[in-house]
Parts: C-alpha cells; sequence; structure tokens
C-alpha cells in the first residue's frame, strides 16, 4: 500500500533575543504560567495596542474559535507595556507576542523561540522599522504565527496529562485493541469497548465530554473524503450514541453552520480534520466536535478519533481545546 504523508514546513528563524543570553544558559526551565487560550500582547506603547497594529492583531488572534454554536474568542489577548515583561509571571508566560518597532532596524523580521523562559513556551517577536513595516510582515505571517500558539496550547494540555494524570486503565485498552497511544486524563472512563469502537466520556453535573476511537478497514484515498467521514460518522452514531428518549440519537447537524474540513499532517500522518456540530434526532440536544482521520498502514486500517461534548449554558472554548488536545496526543504504537 502507497504512503500517503502530507507534509508541512514551517521555517522560521531562530535568533536569539539581545536580552535573554544568560536564560539560553539554563538547560532546566520552569513550568509556563497564565490561563487557558490566554496569549500576552507586548506593546512599546498604548498607541500601538489602541491604533492600527492593535487592530490587527486582535482580528488575527482574537477571532472565534472555529464552529461552535455561540461564539467565542479563540484566544484571550491581555496586552502589558514592554517594561511589564521583566516581571517574572509576564515573563513565563506560554504565549507572548512580542512588537519592538525600531529605526535601528533596516529591515523587519520574525524571531520564534520555543521553551525561551520556561516550558511550554513559544516567543514570537517582530522587529521592524516601522509601523507599515510590521503590518506587511504580520500580515504574511499570522497564520502561521496562529497555528504555532494553538500547537503550544495542546502541548501544554498534553504534557499535563503525561503522567500522574493519565488514566493508566484507558490508556492500556487503547494500546491493547487499536495500536494507539492517548494521553487521557484521569475523570474520562470507558463507556464502550468493543471490536473497533471505543467510547470514552467524562460526566459532570454540568457538562458531558466524549471521545470516540473506531476503524475501518483502508481501501484508497477516498477514506479521506470528508463526506464519507460524515457518512461513516452518522452511520455509527445511529447505532453507538442514543438519545435519552427513544428513537433519539446522534447525527451531525450543518444546517446553520457548516462543516469546516481539511487535510492535515496529524503527527506525521496524512489526515483529514473535520469541526462541526452534532445534535439528536427526534430530541433537543447539540454541542462541537471534531475528529481526525488517518491510516494506520502497517494494519492497512483506517483510524477516526473523534470527540464531542454537551454543556448547556457553559462556555466551550477551553473544553473543546481540551478535547482537542487529547486528540492530538494520538500516537500508533508502531511509529
Amino acid at each position: 500500500m502507497k504512503k500517503y504523508i502530507f507534509y508541512f514546513f514551517l521555517i522560521f528563524s531562530l535568533l536569539n533575543f539581545s536580552s535573554c543570553k544568560e536564560d539560553l544558559k539554563n538547560k532546566s526551565k520552569i513550568a509556563s504560567t497564565g490561563g487557558p487560550n490566554e496569549l500576552l500582547i507586548i506593546t512599546q506603547n498604548v498607541v500601538q495596542w489602541d491604533g492600527e497594529i492593535g487592530d490587527s492583531i486582535r482580528a488575527a488572534f482574537g477571532k472565534e474559535m472555529p464552529v461552535l454554536p455561540i461564539q467565542e474568542a479563540e484566544f484571550n489577548l491581555v496586552n502589558i507595556n514592554e517594561k511589564s515583561l521583566e516581571k517574572k509571571m509576564f515573563k513565563t508566560h506560554h504565549n507572548l507576542f512580542i512588537i519592538e518597532i525600531d529605526k535601528k532596524f533596516t529591515t523587519a523580521f520574525i524571531e520564534t523561540r520555543k521553551d525561551l523562559w520556561a516550558s511550554p513556551q513559544i516567543v514570537i517577536k517582530i522587529n521592524a522599522p516601522s509601523n507599515e513595516a510590521f503590518l506587511q510582515i504580520f500580515e504574511e505571517n499570522k497564520n502561521t504565527e496562529l497555528e504555532l500558539y494553538r500547537e503550544n496550547e495542546r502541548t501544554r494540555i498534553i504534557n499535563s496529562y503525561a503522567s500522574k494524570f493519565k488514566n493508566v486503565n484507558v490508556v492500556r485498552d487503547l494500546i491493547k485493541d487499536f495500536n494507539i497511544e492517548m494521553n487521557v486524563p484521569k475523570g474520562y472512563n470507558i463507556a464502550v469497548l468493543e471490536n473497533n469502537f471505543a467510547w470514552i466520556r467524562k460526566e459532570t453535573t454540568t457538562n458531558s465530554m466524549s471521545i470516540l476511537v473506531y476503524t475501518s478497514p483502508y481501501s484508497d484515498t477516498s477514506d479521506f473524503n470528508a463526506n464519507k467521514i460524515r457518512r461513516n460518522r452518522d452511520l455509527l452514531t445511529q447505532v453507538k450514541i442514543p438519545g435519552p428518549t427513544f428513537g433519539s440519537y446522534q447525527k451531525v447537524s450543518d444546517e446553520y453552520i457548516p462543516l469546516q474540513c481539511k487535510r492535515i499532517n496529524f503527527n506525521g500522518h496524512y489526515a483529514t480534520e473535520i469541526r462541526g456540530l452534532w445534535d439528536l434526532k427526534n430530541d433537543f440536544m447539540g454541542g462541537p466536535f471534531l475528529s481526525y482521520t488517518f491510516v494506520d498502514e502497517a494494519h492497512s486500517k483506517v483510524i477516526t478519533v473523534d470527540g464531542f461534548m454537551y454543556a448547556p449554558k457553559q462556555k466551550k472554548a477551553v473544553m473543546l481545546r481540551e478535547l482537542e488536545a487529547i486528540l492530538w496526543s494520538t500516537k500508533l504504537i508502531t511509529d
């Protein structure tokens, strides 16, 4: 079988910040700080944040998280001035975006560092000789920068579940039955474990979080087709995910908000990502879901890892990020 791998190459400058050479000598980094989905924007003055530069940053980093039933910003942007960065509580934040505009620069350039003052941490700094130069280079690179912050949020959550907070029983069952390792935290438990299907749930008095893992024999590249993945999901949930009333079951809902589908590199595997909403046939429940479909080539099977949630009257962006991070922790044992 041919190997289908989708390569993404993110090329970033790895220049040192002149003010942090001493920090780089420290091999061990303290744990990063900051709230979930929080991003610190460090400006030189209030005019930068209140003007066109701030508007561009808010439009790029403060936009809505994709496909939620009620709009929520994907990142909570917090603006501080450059002097505040001398304080440890800000310097160790997990997501930092720094602006320096000075005529000493002959051209605009970007510095990107991982785990500079803490871990996990992403520090992106744009140096530019003028506001116009900043806006141009930021516009050209904002999507790549946003992906770095998303990746760092996932890494932060995955790392927190990687050891003492991991549900070792669930992890063991997924390795045994699906040949995958996933950092599933405590609080999640297996509700259903069958041949080629698992339903893992976390239930509280206010919300419900679920992870599905299901497989099928690999046929050809049509297995990555979003419409096929959607049909397969509906067929599965009709049987496996019943609602609370007789004859009700979960299905994909795209009447008002269309599905978002794209091809991605999922931990080294060519994959299809789908984000959308679900609701119940013959009932009145719903919420967001996301899924990743890729191939286990060693066993010639398609694997879909899927997360969905039900959290009425609650904000969902942080909880959905948790599901996203858990799914992204998925690795084939044969890798």
